[in-house]
Parts: C-alpha cells; structure tokens; sequence
C-alpha cells in the first residue's frame, strides 16, 4: 500500500513551533484517537525528525513514513 493510498485520519500542523512542543503535541493527538488511525504531523523544526521517530518507538505507534518537502517535514503516524 502506497502512502497515497492511506486514510489519513487527523492532520496536526505543528510549523512555527519548536521542541518540544511539536513532539508534545503529537502525542497528546495521539492519545486521542482510535488504534488503527492515522494522523499527518506537519513540522519545520529540524529536531523533530529525531523526537517524533522515537516518540512512535517508544508509544508504540507505527511510523509509516517521514519526509521533508519544501523545508516542511511530514510525518504519517498509524496508532
């Protein structure tokens, strides 16, 4: 299955912020939804690309993809 093929569930906007508010955020987000579902994590600070792939480890949480276009880093994230 394609990234483009998957239900994106939530989207949390995190741009402008810094660690480790993105992070924070992601988790409480997490929390909130349902196993199975799928949230969009869009950032630009350079460390989240560290702290939200080890949030997803540590959680638990599944990583589907992360990458950076246009100095934003995406983040897909299965519960």
């Amino acid at each position: 299955m394609s990234t483009s093929e998957i239900k994106i569930d939530r989207v949390l906007d995190v741009k402008g912020l810094v660690c480790p508010r993105p992070m924070v955020m992601t988790m409480n987000t997490l929390k909130t939804m349902e196993k199975g579902q799928v949230l969009h994590v869009m950032a630009n600070d350079s460390s989240t690309k560290h702290s939200i792939p080890a949030l997803c480890e540590r959680g638990g949480y599944r990583l589907i993809e992360m990458k950076e276009e246009g100095g934003t880093i995406h983040f897909i994230i299965q519960k």
